[in-house]
């Protein structure tokens, strides 16, 4: 019976085919970056087999300290599909890769539990939840402290280590899902390969479900989520980070992935790939530059000038592991300067480079000119960029925004020392609470906000928050934040003979068009086009990027908010032979 439902399942999955990834648009073999320009850019490679079949969630990198996840999953993006579709996400969360670290504000493993919307993380969680709705199966790639062990052995091997293990939340799943049955095959397959044995896996079950779980923090847990949302396979595979081998852990999960895809109904070939590529994998230095002048470990100092701004940015050499560079200052040690522009108000001791959270150098400072500011204004100038534009603020002024603004405060004009500068009701660095919100990344988005702190624009719809100068010692000033909702009112598209085709944007409403092919040109928004993602049938289509109507055919375009991954509203575009009204954007 069992092994009936096993056989029944496996070619129910082999039959079924994605709903969302199918058609044009955003193809198979496409990448996409979501939150590009943003501290936390999410690349998601989709690889769509020769033959169909169904579709897996590969991840790795939702921690950013365990290494061997996000190169296992680097080079699962590289492999040949012989049968069904893959979604790779490599690096899901690219802040903690660059520092090193678990997490920065939260732990991203622990946001699926529900629609969380206080950190950068919880629109990382938006996403992968966006990418796991059309999967039929997920596998979540990870590196464990130990050695799992049933019993308790040593401090190594025991039931609170993780490493080198298979990690499922329970046996079945409804009847349906069949998860300790499909890792005990793969279990039987894999571990007569490792070697030494004591590093072979073990099956880890958290029994996540049960009432008496040992491990309920699971329940908030991706894996958790795919399972008791989506009613597919979902596990975890755990190598060990006491294992220093890194070639070795990644060819233990390569081996291990591509044995659960089978299982799961897809075939595929791996890359090849050598152990000192593996080991040497960030390859050659990546170009940075500052203020156009490159720097490297051959530099030995750098000189920038006052009171001038700072403007970072990296090319990455090809690589097959796509190693991720970051660009930090002495003073700010999380905030990545690359393509994130800063003012220079005060000196700071040297420029860090890192790439995937290792040191590659450290350029001391030279600096030239003075460091005393010329007045602007009879009052304190804020110092702030917006969308990458420097602006000066004056105390009591108003910046008008929009909703998905990206915002970074540099301090005041003529500042000697740091100042402090609180955006009033946003929390922007979990687990420090001295009010400094400059020099670090503000994604607009009033639902962050505690309520009491907002107010009412003056005119027009929004919210209006305060920022204040809190610094020991000097005048209290601030000035106010206008965020407006993010309006789009219509788009443009182009046919093949170059007309254009002006498309009023109504949430709910449909548009007729001819049958075709059509790029995607621009919007007309009360922002910039770069903060609006748009969806075309569930798949991100660029701009510039073109699609295709066919005859009778009904597509679904969605507007993103492309900062945050928030909802701006749908309608449905319409082929059929009616004639077209071509209506300049001047009516909108």
């Amino acid at each position: 019976m069992i092994r009936s439902r096993f056989i029944g399942l496996l070619l129910s999955l082999c039959l079924l085919l994605p709903a969302v990834f199918g058609g044009a648009g955003l193809a198979y073999g496409d990448s996409f970056t979501f939150f590009q320009g943003t501290q936390y850019p999410l690349t998601v490679h989709w690889l769509k087999g020769d033959q169909p079949g169904p579709t897996v969630l590969v991840q790795g990198g939702i921690q950013g300290d365990e290494v061997a996840g996000f190169l296992t999953a680097q080079l699962i993006s590289h492999c040949k599909v012989r049968k069904g579709n893959l979604i790779v996400v490599p690096r899901a969360n690219v802040p903690t890769v660059q520092q090193h670290t678990r997490q920065v504000n939260v732990d991203l493993n622990r946001r699926f539990d529900k629609d969380y919307n206080d950190y950068y993380e919880d629109r990382l969680a938006r996403v992968i939840r966006y990418l796991l709705a059309p999967c039929d199966a997920f596998i979540h790639l990870h590196e464990g402290s130990g050695f799992y062990h049933p019993t308790y052995v040593d401090s190594l091997r025991n039931p609170k280590r993780y490493g080198q293990s298979v990690i499922i939340d329970t046996k079945t799943y409804k009847g349906r899902v069949f998860l300790e049955q499909f890792a005990n095959k793969v279990l039987d397959q894999l571990n007569p390969t490792v070697v030494p044995a004591s590093y072979r896996f073990r099956l880890f079950n958290t029994e996540t479900f049960a009432s008496n779980s040992h491990y309920s923090e699971q329940r908030k847990s991706l894996t958790y989520y795919a399972l008791n949302h989506h009613c597919i396979p979902a596990l975890a595979i755990e190598v060990s980070k006491d294992i220093i081998q890194v070639d070795w852990k990644v060819r233990q999960q390569l081996k291990a992935v591509q044995l659960f895809l089978k299982t799961f109904g897809v075939i595929v070939d791996l890359p090849e790939v050598s152990d000192k590529t593996i080991r040497n994998y960030m390859g050659p230095e990546p170009l940075i530059l500052v203020n156009g002048k490159e720097i490297n470990s051959k530099v030995k100092q750098l000189s920038l000038d006052a009171l001038a701004p700072i403007r970072v940015s990296a090319q990455k050499p090809p690589s097959i592991f796509s190693p991720v560079p970051s660009v930090t200052a002495a003073d700010s040690s999380s905030m990545d300067l690359i393509n994130a522009p800063r003012m220079a108000l005060t000196p700071f001791k040297y420029l860090q480079v890192r790439v995937d959270g290792k040191r590659m150098t450290r350029i001391p400072i030279v600096w030239k000119g003075s460091w005393t500011a010329t007045a602007k204004s009879d009052k304190p100038l804020f110092v702030c960029w917006l969308n990458d534009s420097l602006l000066f603020v004056p105390a009591g002024g108003v910046l008008e925004t929009v909703e998905g603004d990206q915002l970074r405060l540099d301090g005041i004009w003529g500042q000697t020392s740091e100042e402090i500068i609180n955006i009033k009701g946003l929390v922007t660095s979990a687990g420090r609470n001295d009010g400094q919100d400059a020099g670090c990344e503000v994604v607009l988005d009033s639902g962050m906000f505690i309520r009491r702190y907002l107010d009412s624009p003056k005119n027009g719809p929004g919210v209006v928050c305060r920022v204040v100068r809190e610094t020991k010692g000097q005048t209290r000033s601030d000035f106010h934040i206008a965020i407006r909702p993010r309006t789009v009112k219509a788009f443009k598209l182009l046919t093949d003979s170059g007309h254009s085709i002006f498309v009023p944007f109504k949430n709910g409403h449909s548009h007729n068009m001819t049958p075709g092919r059509y790029v995607l040109d621009t919007c007309w928004s009360n922002g910039t086009i770069d903060k609006v993602l748009v969806l075309l049938d569930g798949k991100p289509l660029s701009w510039g990027a073109s699609f295709t109507m066919g005859s009778n055919e009904t597509r679904k375009l969605s507007l993103m908010q492309a900062t945050t991954f928030q909802p701006l509203g749908s309608m449905e575009l319409c082929a059929s032979h009616l004639a077209q009204v071509s209506t300049p954007p001047s009516l909108f």
